[in-house]
Order: structure tokens, then C-alpha cells, then sequence
């Protein structure tokens, strides 16, 4: 048994030093890692929210029930055509899509301005510009998504409606995307010749 687990331990210990050489140490792995562990949250959440549904029937929700009629058009909208849990749910295919960017992200910065600590030096600060900070806010923007879908899962078994707390998590985790799409916009002129 003890073999097993030190075997674990030398395969978690290589990915780390394959992660240090990608995404380095200081600010940029900071930034990735805590945007990691921003996403991991919001999916174990929304597992959670998912499971909580499936044992209570389905989430109160006053669209939920929508249906292709509802509408003078004969569509339902995104947000009635789904279950609020749905959605919640959905919210994690996108995250994991945004993980992708952020990995990019800091490598490409790692690789042009290795920082150790967290502190991004003047010529190289004066280059990224406020890449750091949007790193930085799109996780935060991500913890606001996990906030909004934990309360999502709190009121699932009083048999509130979600709707408000599944819009917030859209609206979060596009929050999100345009924070790491500006951050994209800046890095692309710092590699522009």
C-alpha cells in the first residue's frame, strides 16, 4: 500500500514541475491557480445544485416549465426554454473552455516576463499593463459565479425559485470571459512586432 501512494506522489510532483515550467512560479501561476481553483469550486457547487435537484424533483422555477408556445414567435428564450439548474450546470462547459485561456495566458507571459514573486517589474509591468489585474478579476468574477450558485443551491430544497441566481452565474461567468478577452487584446500587442 505504501508503494502505491509514493507512486501518486512522484506522478503529482512531475505534473508540478512541468506546471513550474510552463506557468512559472510567482504572480502568473498564482493568477492561474487561483482561477483553477475559482472553477473547481462553481463545479463541485454545481454538482452539488444537480444532485440536490434529482433528490428534491426538479427546482422551483417559475420559467422552468416554458415551452415552445410560450412565446409570440413560437421560441422559447435561452432563459425560459431551460431549467435553472440547467443553466447553472452549463456554466461549468464554459469555465472549463475559459481554463484553456488562462493556461494560454500565462504561459505566453510566463515565457516573455518570468516574474518569481508577485511583483511584475517596471519594464515588463509597463508591457503587460493591466493583464495582471483582469487575470485577477476574472477570478474574482468567477468566485461571484460560485457565491451565486451556492445560494442557487440553498434555496433549491426550500423550493424557491433560482431564476435570479442562475442569471447571476451567466452573467458572472460572461463578466469573466470579457475580463480574460481584454487581457488577450493586451497580450496580442505586447507580441505584435
Amino acid at each position: 500500500m505504501k508503494r502505491f501512494f509514493s507512486g501518486l506522489r512522484k506522478k503529482a510532483t512531475k505534473t508540478a514541475v512541468k506546471d513550474d515550467d510552463r506557468f512559472g512560479t510567482g504572480l502568473w501561476r498564482h493568477n492561474r491557480d487561483r482561477f483553477i481553483r475559482a472553477v473547481d469550486r462553481y463545479y463541485t457547487t454545481a454538482v452539488a445544485l444537480h444532485e440536490a435537484r434529482d433528490s428534491n424533483g426538479s427546482a422551483t422555477s417559475g420559467t422552468a416549465s416554458a415551452n415552445a408556445d410560450d412565446t409570440s414567435d413560437g421560441k422559447a428564450t435561452a432563459a425560459s426554454a431551460k431549467d435553472p439548474v440547467d443553466v447553472i450546470v452549463d456554466g461549468t462547459h464554459r469555465l472549463n473552455a475559459l481554463v484553456d485561456v488562462v493556461d494560454e495566458l500565462t504561459a505566453t507571459l510566463h515565457a516573455r516576463f518570468p516574474v518569481t514573486g508577485q511583483v511584475v517589474p517596471g519594464p515588463a509591468r509597463r508591457a503587460v499593463g493591466d493583464a495582471p489585474e483582469l487575470l485577477t478579476k476574472a477570478s474574482s468574477k468567477v468566485g461571484e459565479a460560485v457565491l451565486a450558485a451556492s445560494m442557487a443551491r440553498s434555496e433549491v430544497p426550500t423550493g424557491r425559485s433560482i431564476d435570479s441566481s442562475a442569471e447571476a452565474t451567466v452573467r458572472f461567468i460572461s463578466d469573466a470571459e470579457e475580463l480574460l478577452g481584454r487581457a488577450r487584446e493586451i497580450l496580442a500587442k505586447v507580441e505584435a512586432p
